[in-house]
């Protein structure tokens, strides 16, 4: 989907078209933004940059928060229009799908017959655009959906891997991040051209067993086919940037608590229990410590998490150090299973069920932990563009 959070807004407010809009906090809050419309884009404000930048960059834009339920309602409708063409869809993100339209061609067509089709039927239904890539494997088709943003359709066949491909620099390969990056530069490898024709050899003295799969993606060749059911995340994570650094240990304990009730509700919504528990401190100095643990047996419960949180946060000394930033996550995650029991462990998995059920009906807002309100002033949740993190 092209810059999807601002093209559901500037759905939902059409005075908002052809306007700059950034979503991810207020103006003047010390957030990041989660996604920018091509108008503010084109004033160079992008996603993960400071919004204090953002509205340097381009003062005109609107700036709105993130309404997390409403782009998951916007994704599920899109999934759903997307499984009328193929029972082979994979969710890659809330904004990102792969379908193989392999058995579909004989209803719909070819494969740029499909894409028209789906690219006129996410419009028609939410009035958003979205850029289609069309290739044999996962690779190509991702590669090809940038190339003619926003809006565009683009096929990479096999012939283009020893063409198109050939002139894009390695940090396009999706796989290949900035660490890698940086090692294959240092060979002096920048292009893919560069990739493709570099002896293995050479490359395993560098990289190792890993060699083999980065000549896999110099070529275009994924080793995963398209998968319907996705892959169970790594982990589950929320943070919140204050609007002032302080070290007042009670509202930090008080937001760790209202992370810990994200984390866990989210968590529980996908039938997720999780093992490992991790805060991360952010210094007003931009200093970053991290602390985790293993617990005993996986949970989903608010309580347990936020526990486990504060202990983890009384092993970070503040003393004399102001705070800006406040994280937890979770990982080590596991389906979600019954588990009978003889103590009054049920009541509070009943009372988080009713919980959800609240919030899901009224909305997120509507049953809120008390303790998480106590709040000097209120911090700016950072947006949680991608709950989950490979």
């Amino acid at each position: 989907m092209d810059a999807f959070f601002a093209s559901v807004e500037q759905a939902r407010r059409p005075a908002l078209r052809g306007v700059p809009v950034i979503v991810g906090g207020m103006p003047g809050s010390r957030g990041v933004v989660a996604a920018a419309s091509y108008e503010a884009r084109a004033r160079g404000v992008h996603a993960a940059m400071p919004l204090g930048r953002a509205h340097s960059l381009c003062p005109q834009a609107v700036v709105l928060p993130v309404d997390m339920p409403a782009y998951h309602a916007v994704h599920t409708r899109l999934v759903a229009l997307f499984s009328t063409f193929t029972d082979k869809c994979e969710v890659a993100s809330i904004d990102e799908a792969f379908l193989d339209v392999t058995r579909s061609r004989r209803l719909f067509g070819p494969p740029q017959a499909i894409a028209n089709r789906i690219h006129h039927a996410v419009y028609q239904h939410e009035h958003i655009t979205c850029s289609i890539g069309i290739g044999p494997t996962k690779l190509l088709a991702k590669l090809a959906s940038g190339f003619r943003k926003p809006g565009g359709i683009t096929e990479l066949t096999a012939a283009d891997v020893y063409g198109r491909l050939r002139e894009l620099p390695v940090r396009d390969l999706w796989g290949i991040g900035p660490a890698t990056e940086e090692r294959l530069i240092a060979l002096g490898i920048t292009t893919v051209a560069l990739l493709q024709d570099v002896p293995l050899v050479f490359l395993t003295a560098a990289f190792g067993p890993a060699a083999q799969g980065l000549k896999r993606l110099a070529f275009g060749q994924s080793v995963a086919s398209v998968r319907p059911r996705p892959a169970m995340p790594k982990s589950v994570s929320s943070e919140t940037t204050f609007a002032q650094d302080n070290d007042d240990r009670q509202r930090l304990r008080a937001t760790l608590l209202d992370l810990a009730d994200r984390v866990a509700s989210r968590m529980r919504r996908h039938g997720l229990t999780a093992r490992v528990v991790t805060i991360k401190v952010r210094f007003g100095s931009f200093h970053t410590v991290t602390r985790r643990t293993t617990l005993s047996c996986v949970t989903g419960s608010t309580s347990t998490i936020y526990r486990t949180a504060t202990s983890l946060l009384d092993q970070v000394d503040t003393r004399g150090r102001l705070v800006r930033l406040l994280g937890l996550a979770v990982d080590g995650l596991h389906t979600r299973a019954f588990q009978l029991t003889f103590d009054d462990g049920w009541k509070e998995t009943a009372l988080y069920d009713t919980i959800d059920r609240v919030r899901a009906k009224y909305g997120s807002n509507s049953i809120r932990l008390a303790g998480a309100e106590f709040r000097k002033e209120p911090p700016v949740t950072s947006p949680p563009g991608a709950i989950f993190t490979a």
